[in-house]
């Protein structure tokens, strides 16, 4: 994250600001009919919380933390928060907090949040157990959340002076959700992080049904979608390419085998069990996180019957190491990992060997771990594990973040009046204006917004930018 955010000039060619608010004031007294304000999740892609704002209503979309620029110092003390300030100057409007998916930069910051000002919370199944899991690691109680299930198949869910249509979209997360926000002054996509996978892991493929039919009720006012992959050409594959990478590198290992990936990824860990029951190895989860994960998959039934594969860590040293998969926490290098420690010789479980196996199956670039990664690569190597990762494989990990060719697609779906790139950095954010441009958006229908900074619209569909 770019802690100097505010000092970023950004260009005023992509918004059109109201030069003179008194002459606006003769045909739109108060421009309190409709505001949208960010703070975070706009030039940057972590921290994501959005609010959207009537006369008498606050609706909150995600609760996200940011993270640290050194992953060496990502302790939970470290986790950037949002500023909940101006909620809590208005906590009477605030009548609900939605949560698109189950990632921590959307949802890690909900138990503070919650502390501050009681809500509901909505959310799917999945982003449910997350955030209770988060919730009791803050002192929170689960059970005084007061949680409301959202399903992709709902229809008109009021929120105060909202109604909110959720639909089903891919992301490296099962129940990920777009939302579709029905406001006094015309109907507002929100679109956090997709992309359109057509054959996923775990669910069906983004509800391109349902989302063409609700934007063919009225032209939206606005659609804010995911801007991260804009950057890259084509489409962003699907997660089912994995498999076959994951089984191929299995199969032909002598050792025990380790795969390192993030977390919350339960199609990537639902792929690594899969990849080694088919050669016949036992899987083992090493970390907190990803024990929390794998036990969330299994009680929600994503597991099936691959949970039978899976044994506690106390048995790893009962299994043979060649017919014995790990799935370890520490993928981005953190200091306190599991992986960390087996690649310092300081885990009490696990001694990696030579002819031992690890596999990097995640992002291998995001904001500011590539140094700690490298480092950890470093000491797995001089172990003399066979370390596969990004730069002697690149086919290890598939992006749950659409490139040029889904965003383009999702702006033809959408077609709305203007379109505001979020959960990207700022040349993300300018690469997704080029986009747009291709589909026929001239500047100042793109609006690029900064941290805390608001969007107001009139009833004429004129927008002002403070």
């Amino acid at each position: 994250m770019n802690k100097n955010m505010n000092n970023i000039n950004i260009n005023r060619k992509n918004i059109n600001v109201d030069m003179n608010p008194k002459k606006e004031k003769t045909s739109f007294p108060d421009w309190n009919k409709l505001q949208l304000q960010s703070f975070g999740g706009v030039d940057n892609v972590t921290k994501n919380m959005f609010v959207y704002e009537n006369k008498d209503d606050i609706l909150v979309v995600d609760c996200g933390v940011g993270f640290p620029d050194e992953p060496e110092k990502s302790g939970e003390e470290e986790l950037l928060l949002p500023d909940f300030t101006y909620l809590l100057k208005n906590r009477d409007k605030v009548r609900g907090l939605v949560v698109t998916h189950a990632h921590f930069d959307h949802y890690g910051a909900v138990p503070e949040l919650l502390k501050k000002i009681n809500v509901p919370v909505y959310c799917s199944r999945l982003t449910q157990e997350f955030i209770k899991g988060k919730a009791t690691d803050s002192g929170l109680k689960p059970n005084s959340i007061d949680f409301q299930v959202l399903k992709s198949t709902d229809n008109g869910v009021k929120i105060g002076g909202f109604e909110l249509i959720p639909f089903h979209i891919n992301h490296s997360i099962p129940e990920s959700l777009g939302l579709f926000i029905k406001t006094s002054l015309g109907n507002i996509f929100h679109v956090a992080d997709y992309k359109f996978d057509w054959t996923p892991v775990d669910e069906g493929p983004f509800d391109i049904q349902k989302a063409s039919r609700l934007a063919a009720l009225d032209k939206p006012l606005l659609l804010l979608s995911d801007c991260l992959g804009a950057a890259k050409a084509g489409h962003t594959d699907s997660e089912t390419a994995i498999q076959e990478v994951l089984e191929n590198i299995i199969i032909r290992a002598k050792g025990m085998v380790l795969i390192t990936t993030i977390s919350s990824n339960i199609s990537r860990i639902k792929q690594a069990i899969q990849a080694s029951a088919n050669v016949g190895r036992k899987v083992a989860f090493l970390g907190r996180s990803l024990e929390q994960s794998s036990e969330i998959a299994r009680k929600l039934g994503y597991l099936g019957k691959l949970k039978n594969f899976v044994i506690p860590p106390g048995k790893i040293k009962k299994q043979p190491f060649d017919k014995l998969t790990l799935i370890v926490a520490g993928s981005y290098g953190q200091s306190d990992s599991a992986l960390q420690r087996i690649a310092q010789g300081k885990h009490n479980l696990v001694k990696l060997k030579p002819k031992d196996t690890v596999i990097f199956s995640a992002d291998p670039a995001p904001p500011g771990v590539r140094v700690a990664v490298n480092k950890m690569i470093d000491n797995l190597t001089r172990i003399g594990a066979r370390v596969f990762y990004y730069e002697i494989q690149e086919n290890l990990h598939v992006s749950g973040h659409g490139t040029a060719e889904d965003i383009k697609m999702l702006m033809a779906i959408v077609r709305p009046h203007y379109l505001m790139p979020i959960g990207g950095d700022f040349r993300h954010m300018r690469a997704y204006q080029e986009l747009a441009a291709k589909m026929g958006y001239p500047e100042d229908k793109v609006i690029f917004l900064k941290e805390k900074q608001a969007i107001k619209f009139s009833p004429n569909k004129r927008l002002v930018v403070q």
